[in-house]
């Protein structure tokens, strides 16, 4: 049997996918980074190699061989002193070099991790989105960058005849990472500062054991040139705090403040940002992309043709906070500040 190349294998959702395949007894390939760290996949029975998707020899190299490919590897960051660097380029330029290899090793199909963020936000939570929806008016680098990859995934599939298609998930979460992704963070940073206010607005939560079972779903019944969202429960950022502190005893924001108050004080972690050197914890364009949205997403397709299923936002969230709790992720002063709900105990 050929080996399935999984890109980002190090990554949260390229390394649950790498943990499944693994547990179904397939031959895997984990592409890392030359300065990755390998110790999340060194257990899983996994081939690890190297490479650089930005580097069309490397990447051909580790494709040379696959039968298929999971390409999840992308630039996933919300900010960045050079977003063309370390966030558009990886995704689309990546993506393509990723994908032009695939065309040229013959490999019967890739999956393409996306993102709902590609299908765009709603200002009123009645109005749930399907893939039949584009983002037409994007802020943030990081999804102006995926809307540009998934058309350029999908547009040199049209092209080549290569099997593709492309996975959208939502706001992922759930345990098993060996860093804070720009998901997890935002849980992180409620466990260990709190949150003084909250927004209006609501988000799609999905676990990445979901996410991760969806894409071997995907590879299997998918159709080609098709787009599947992989969300989950729809829940609103004053339910997601108050999911949080009913399972960590933390207090809850009860201050929902103006979005016009959010995105000034994103502007005053902006400039005090730039004299310190420091990445802001918000700035405006995640603002101008989430606050006030509603990414809600209907999995209508993704449960019809793949057969998707997803945890509750509770149990997502269990996960989540038992993870970042056990493994050393939250501060011994905030962990000493919590009354754990006794449902996180062996959570994941």
């Amino acid at each position: 049997m050929k080996p399935t190349l999984v890109t980002g294998a190090n990554g949260h959702v390229g390394n649950n996918i790498c943990r499944l395949l693994a547990e179904r007894g397939e031959p895997v390939r984990a592409m890392i980074r030359p300065s990755a760290d390998p110790r999340p996949l060194e257990t899983l029975g996994v081939e690890i190699v190297r490479g650089d998707i930005l580097d069309p020899a490397s990447t051909a190299a580790a494709i040379a061989g696959a039968g298929r490919v999971y390409h999840t590897a992308a630039g996933f960051l919300m900010w960045s002193k050079d977003p063309e660097r370390d966030i558009i380029r990886p995704s689309v330029e990546g993506t393509r070099n990723v994908l032009e290899a695939a065309v040229k090793a013959g490999v019967e199909k890739v999956v393409y991790t996306s993102t709902t963020g590609t299908m765009g936000f709603a200002a009123t939570p009645d109005r749930v989105i399907d893939e039949s929806h584009f983002n037409e008016h994007p802020h943030t680098h990081y999804v102006r960058g995926k809307i540009a990859a998934e058309k350029e995934a999908l547009a040199i599939a049209a092209r080549t005849g290569l099997p593709l298609c492309a996975t959208n998930p939502g706001l992922i979460l759930g345990p098993r990472f060996s860093k804070v992704s720009e998901s997890v963070k935002q849980i992180a940073d409620f466990l260990n500062r709190g949150a003084p206010l909250y927004f209006e607005g609501g988000f799609s939560v999905v676990d990445v054991e979901d996410v991760a079972r969806g894409s071997l779903a995907a590879m299997e019944k998918g159709r080609s040139g098709e787009r599947y969202i992989l969300a989950g429960e729809n829940l609103t950022v004053k339910q997601l705090f108050d999911i949080l502190a009913a399972l960590t005893g933390l207090a809850a924001p009860t201050i929902k403040a103006p979005v016009s108050v959010v995105r000034v004080l994103a502007a005053l972690m902006e400039f005090a940002a730039k004299l310190t050197g420091s990445r802001p914890m918000l700035d405006r364009s995640q603002v101008d992309e989430f606050a006030g949205k509603y990414g809600y997403f209907d999995c209508a397709k993704a449960k019809r043709d793949l057969g998707y299923t997803y945890l509750s936002a509770r149990d997502t969230l269990r996960r989540t906070v038992a993870w970042l709790v056990d493994n050393g992720f939250v501060t011994e002063r905030r962990r000493q500040a919590m009354k754990l709900d006794p449902s996180l105990v062996n959570a994941y």
